[in-house]
């Protein structure tokens, strides 16, 4: 029987517990005690990453999940079934069950994906991605930093896997107590970039010097509307990182692609990726330009110009509360100028993945931007993040990739 220090809420702050949220903040509890579930025995303090049974005001149990002092966050939830022990055979279990349900909804021909995306996957902290037989992953709380073995060993048994790399190297580790971790290969022998399918394209995964854990798998479903709209249309890609957008658009017949981003070694990356797909990228109608992009968008010409089609996928631009008010007059310059370079029946395809800006707030950016540039437009749709990093109705803080399709008319 599982005997873990308790937390206890305070009068009715079980509520959003009760309706699937996972998180417990610190103005919803009293001090923790140094009490365990079911006896009453001594226990150590409560150290960051501890595990703990919360308990409502009147003492029902409501779920084990870790503990940190040090965060605002002070409970993340990991089961509510009480009775579980979290150990390497709960990560089989939760593992195997995720593949599963994720698989089920993948389009054909993929085979990298997000196997753990974190409190929507009921395994706060977590972040894993598949790429082939290689696994990806990231521990980004005091928490989950506990379970690394346990997180290692259940991989090997559930899936046998080529490698096991862990990519812990990541700024938000350090508001939990923790520092970044060297990247590290745990399992197996990995050298270089790995190959995966999406959609029945191929692409590399740097996962060992790449952004993030080696690929944004979160796009997949805005690049298969891109790809579909792009045959004998001139398209630029911006912040094209390795170039996933422009393989797609050239394998579906783009007259013209040009791909444009700050960093060199990313644009070489963008044409293995080509090649990997049988497209040469030496072929004159496919360019590759390191530029710093915010200091050529205004321009009156752009490189290779002009384009049926834009693509603006920055990164985060608003990663805190603070970067916010900055990030809303970036994204508005940007847009405005890809509106600018687009005329009647061009089509910008413009991503925000800023969990801070809403949909609505980028939606009101993106007005005022066609406004200023003098266009009407009509927003053909919007993309959100794809099944395998599918929002929990519950649990909105998860909600942050939002892309627009939008027609000047």
């Amino acid at each position: 029987m599982n005997t873990y220090p308790t937390v206890t809420l305070l009068p009715r702050k079980e509520v959003p517990i009760l309706g699937g949220h996972p998180w417990v903040f610190s103005k919803g509890i009293r001090e923790p005690k140094a009490s365990v579930v079911p006896v009453s025995t001594p226990a150590p303090d409560l150290i960051p990453g501890s595990l703990v049974m919360l308990l409502a005001s009147d003492g029902r149990e409501l779920g084990i999940g870790t503990y940190n002092p040090l965060t605002n966050i002070r409970v993340r939830l990991i089961t509510r079934d009480t009775t579980t022990t979290i150990d390497q055979a709960f990560f089989e279990k939760r593992f195997a069950e995720l593949d599963v349900w994720k698989q089920k909804h993948l389009p054909p021909h993929t085979n990298g994906y997000r196997l753990v995306h974190a409190e929507t996957d009921s395994l706060p902290g977590l972040i894993i991605d598949r790429y082939g037989s290689t696994f990806v992953f990231q521990l980004h709380t005091a928490g989950m930093e506990r379970f690394r073995t346990e997180v290692i060993e259940a991989l090997k048994t559930t899936f046998t896997p080529r490698a096991i790399v862990e990519r812990s190297d990541i700024e938000v580790r350090k508001q939990e107590g923790l520092s970044d971790m060297p990247i590290t290969v745990h399992h197996g022998d990995i050298t270089g970039p790995v190959t995966f399918q999406e959609n029945g394209i191929n692409f590399y995964a740097d996962t060992l010097h790449g952004q993030k854990t080696g690929f944004f798998l979160d796009q997949r479903d805005a690049r298969a509307e891109v790809g579909a709209l792009s045959a004998n249309k001139r398209v630029l890609n911006l912040f094209s990182y390795t170039g996933a957008y422009s393989v797609y658009v050239a394998k579906n017949g783009a007259t013209q692609v040009t791909s444009i981003d700050i960093s060199k070694p990313a644009l070489e990356q963008a044409k293995n990726n080509f090649t990997l797909n049988k497209l040469d990228p030496n072929d004159p109608k496919y360019a590759f330009e390191d530029h710093d992009i915010f200091d050529i968008v205004g321009r009156t010409q752009l490189p290779h110009g002009p384009y049926d089609v834009i693509v603006c996928d920055p990164p985060a631009l608003a990663k805190t509360e603070a970067h916010v008010q900055n990030a809303s007059k970036a994204y508005l310059m940007l847009n405005q100028h890809c509106f600018t370079h687009l005329e009647k029946g061009g089509v910008l395809i413009t991503s925000s993945c800023s969990g801070r800006i809403s949909q609505e707030e980028f939606r009101d950016i993106l007005r005022i931007a066609a406004g200023r540039a003098g266009k009407q437009t009509k927003i053909l749709k919007w993309i959100t993040q794809p099944a395998d990093h599918a929002e929990l109705l519950a649990f909105t803080e998860g909600r942050y990739l939002k892309t627009a399709i939008i027609e000047v008319v």
